[in-house]
């Protein structure tokens, strides 16, 4: 079996209780408030320039130098989308462009950048992985619900993280991350299992925090 089937299965849990948040349900129908929309998006912008980050330094610890283009091409592509939040919905929903992170967007790009820098390069892939795979998931399965019509004010959304340019994506960085667990020790794959669903675990924070408007309490 892969790498990459067995850490599915084993985040399989936490991923069904993604599908059933509130966020999520509500983002799919269009009822989701504005406000948690907008402050989703405000967060997502940061997380997207921090991930941009991780992505690269990853990238320059490659040693295929098709896997350093593929990393570098896909933090290129994370500050892209965050500049192009900052021109689509940061001016349609008013988000002001000095985005301060909440603690559960803190603790998630601290806890990427911590592995891209300082965890061997293997790990590092596991601990971005979800970012890139539940994403793409979550959007398939908000868009083949078929409830993504013109009229879902948040189709922009859906229709992006559900199209086939971004799944290309997903598919080269799941492609990647195999690879290198085919060399790696079984402690070391075990160890990439354990970022994986650390991340996972934390994209579900995300979402979660988003809903409820998280603020620093002091």
């Amino acid at each position: 079996m892969k790498w990459s089937d067995e850490a599915w299965n084993r985040i399989q849990p936490v991923y069904q209780k993604i599908l059933d948040m509130d966020f999520n349900k509500q983002l799919t129908d269009g009822s989701l408030d504005k406000e948690k929309f907008k402050f989703y998006m405000a967060q997502d912008a940061y997380y997207l320039g921090e991930f941009g980050k991780a992505l690269s330094a990853i990238s320059s610890r490659m040693k295929d130098l098709d896997d350093v283009l593929a990393f570098s091409n896909f933090a290129s592509g994370a500050i892209v989308v965050e500049r192009a939040l900052h021109e689509g919905y940061f001016k349609s929903l008013g988000v002001p462009d000095d985005v301060k992170p909440s603690p559960t967007c803190l603790l998630y790009t601290n806890f990427l950048l911590n592995h891209a820098a300082y965890s061997n390069v293997e790990v590092a892939l596991a601990a971005v992985l979800p970012c890139f795979w539940i994403y793409k998931r979550v959007g398939d399965y908000i868009y083949e619900l078929q409830v993504a019509t013109s009229s879902n004010p948040y189709k922009e959304w859906i229709d992006t993280y559900a199209g086939e340019d971004f799944a290309n994506s997903v598919n080269q960085a799941i492609s990647i991350t195999d690879k290198l667990a085919e060399s790696s020790s079984p402690s070391q794959r075990e160890s990439m299992h354990q970022a994986f669903e650390m991340a996972t675990k934390l994209e579900w924070m995300f979402w979660d925090s988003a809903f409820k408007l998280e603020e620093w309490p002091v």
